[in-house]
């Protein structure tokens, strides 16, 4: 889970950087104003992010072929998805704090070694319980790195927060939506695409895994060579960013509940949250069987495509620049869109046509994307600065269960009444609940205003 930007105005180090030497790493560029913006480490640590996501939902348009492989139903898919997500929940715990305090390339390849190597494990899982493990595995390398590309961002990009939200926005959103497509891609391709004896090995479930884990396992050589680790280190002592607010020191947090204009923007923001990503949970769990039977389409490629609709929908709408206070202000519209396209959803098994199926996930993605970034916007707008950092852990704690738990509920329905009535219902108390918070997101907005917020965080799972 990328921070907003504005939670990214990390401490800097205050070592000077010498003309000569090695050269600069993540901090360089506000070490030494003389030294010219690190664009390779920019992409470097945005790459990072992003082939993370995509490792991490390669399985997304597999889980028909893995329910063949080790004889499992709609359940067993919902253990192997949200086996990623729980960890991932537990990771983001685990090194919320921890992340400020370890060097930023040590974090970014020890992420990058424990991912490429559960990638790699995912191809030879023999059972679930295997593949469940190795999908923890890359849970905790993506939360172990999430913290750590973000700052390295912050770092490189002093003063231009918005440039460090979209940027991270575009790594993670990116690489949750390429990842279906790019295991659809790599598992259709033909037995004799790669050369044969040594590659006779590689197959449908194997390909995706063990191609992206190279990536992975190439970005380690990468990340050594162009960011030295003394460049990487937390600061000792803070310098002073033109665009960070004031931050009250450990022992001066405020401690208790938020204060009363907080808690309503709080509360609709963190079931925002739940609710639009249980949708994203189903897109990267159980709906690529439920499209495939629905449109009749048996490429891989093709259901990983249709799989990341939503979530390339919402990345995009979220990408769009809109006033601060109209941001704020269209919470409950974006969750009339949702429940708009989940009752279109629920009904597509009737219609049985694709046109219809990518009009309702497409509106998904643009509801849901509408929805969170104006909830989230209005919550920062309403809790005081030295109340960020854990008003947002808090709402994604609860946002990411989202994806999760109903993921969980849908996949023991499906195995008692089957996949398409289980999504139908499903969608449908989905979309009720959208429907009744937006009315009352509308009723919030309605007496809202504040400062302007900054650019929202990225939707993904």
């Amino acid at each position: 889970m990328p921070a907003p930007a504005s939670a990214l105005a990390l401490p800097q180090p205050s070592h000077p950087v010498s003309g000569q030497g090695s050269a600069p790493g993540f901090a360089a560029d506000i070490a030494s104003p003389a030294v010219s913006r690190p664009r390779s480490r920019v992409a470097l640590a945005s790459l990072t992010l992003f082939s993370l996501l995509v490792s991490a939902n390669l399985a997304t348009p597999l889980f028909p072929l893995l329910q063949l492989r080790f004889g499992i139903g709609a359940t067993g898919v919902s253990l192997a998805f949200t086996s990623y997500v729980l960890a991932l929940i537990a990771g983001l715990v685990l090194f919320r704090r921890f992340a400020d305090s370890a060097n930023r390339r040590t974090l970014l390849l020890a992420s990058l070694a424990a991912a490429g190597l559960a990638t790699a494990a995912l191809a030879l899982a023999p059972n679930l319980g295997w593949f469940c493990a190795a999908r923890a595995l890359q849970g905790i390398a993506v939360a172990c790195a999430t913290g750590a590309g973000s700052s390295a961002l912050r770092a490189l990009l002093p003063g231009r927060p918005a440039l460090v939200g979209r940027l991270t926005l575009l790594a993670t959103s990116g690489g949750v939506a390429a990842g279906p497509i790019l295991g659809g891609a790599l598992s259709s391709l033909p037995a004799g695409a790669l050369p044969s004896p040594f590659f006779d090995f590689f197959g449908p479930l194997t390909t995706p895994f063990l191609a992206v884990a190279a990536v992975l396992m190439l970005l380690v050589p990468a990340l050594l060579l162009i960011a030295p680790h003394r460049e990487c280190a937390p600061a000792v002592t803070r310098l002073p960013l033109v665009d960070a607010p004031h931050t009250p020191s450990a022992s001066a947090e405020p401690r208790g509940p938020l204060p009363s204009r907080a808690a309503r923007p709080f509360r609709i923001a963190a079931a925002t949250g739940f609710l639009s990503f249980a949708v994203f949970g189903f897109c990267l769990s159980l709906a690529p069987s439920h499209f495939a039977a629905i449109t009749g389409i048996d490429s891989r490629l093709g259901i990983g495509i249709l799989a990341s609709v939503t979530l390339a929908a919402s990345a995009a709408t979220q990408c769009v620049p809109l006033p601060a206070r109209a941001e704020r202000a269209l919470s409950g519209v974006g969750l009339l869109l949702l429940a708009l396209a989940l009752a279109g959803i629920a009904l597509a098994n009737i219609v049985g046509t694709t046109w219809f199926l990518v009009a309702a996930c497409t509106l998904a993605g643009v509801g849901q994307g509408v929805a969170f970034r104006s909830a989230f916007s209005a919550l920062v707008a309403a809790v005081p600065p030295e109340r960020h950092a854990s008003a947002v852990s808090a709402v994604y704690t609860v946002t990411y269960l989202g994806s999760a738990l109903p993921i969980l509920g849908l996949g023991a329905l499906a195995s008692a009444v089957g996949l398409a009535p289980a999504v139908a219902g499903f969608a449908g108390a989905l979309a009720m609940a959208c429907a009744v918070l937006a009315i009352v997101g509308l009723r919030v907005s309605g007496g809202g205003g504040g400062a302007a917020a900054p650019a929202a965080p990225s939707s993904r799972p």
